[in-house]
């Protein structure tokens, strides 16, 4: 993810990404967020419900500190994103659950809709950033048929 997207989470975030830059020894977080740019709204809108949630149970559990819930990695894997925990509640992980099968449906390079697709190394992207030995040839006639279509418009309009 881009440095300043991911500054932004860590920012605002902090407990999620308490662990954010730590050593590798300690968490994977070391790397940063190992995804591309298109999920950051979706990653964004996940964090916003769950920074709420793990600053209650820290002051539900303030004795707790060493299992304090925080990501210990964010990452691509199989064409989905993906969200670790050091430890979590059953609602802080169904969060995440609900991230993880939505990020299938979403392009990792821009955000536009997309789908897993790849032999092999999964991804999951748009028409657009779909390689092209990846794109089936009904979509590729519709995303062909709707540029056509657009440039009609646009002759008709302008």
């Amino acid at each position: 993810m881009d440095d300043k997207l991911e500054n932004k989470l860590v920012k605002q975030f902090p407990n999620l990404f308490s662990d954010y830059n730590k050593d590798m020894k300690l968490t994977a977080m070391c790397w940063g967020c190992e995804c591309n740019d298109g999920w950051y709204d979706l990653l964004y809108k996940t964090c916003e419900k769950l920074e709420p949630l793990v600053t209650k149970w820290l002051k539900e559990n303030p004795k707790d500190f060493d299992f304090k819930p925080r990501f210990s990695q964010v990452k691509e894997k199989y064409g989905t994103l993906r969200i670790y925990w050091t430890s979590a509640t059953d609602k802080m992980y169904a969060i995440t659950d609900t991230a993880e099968r939505k990020s299938a449906k979403v392009c990792e390079t821009c955000g536009n809709s997309g789908k897993v697709r790849g032999q092999g190394w999964l991804y999951c992207a748009c028409i657009k950033h779909t390689k092209p030995e990846d794109r089936d040839n009904l979509e590729y006639l519709e995303n062909e048929y709707d540029k056509k279509h657009k440039k009609i418009k646009e002759k008709k309009n302008g």
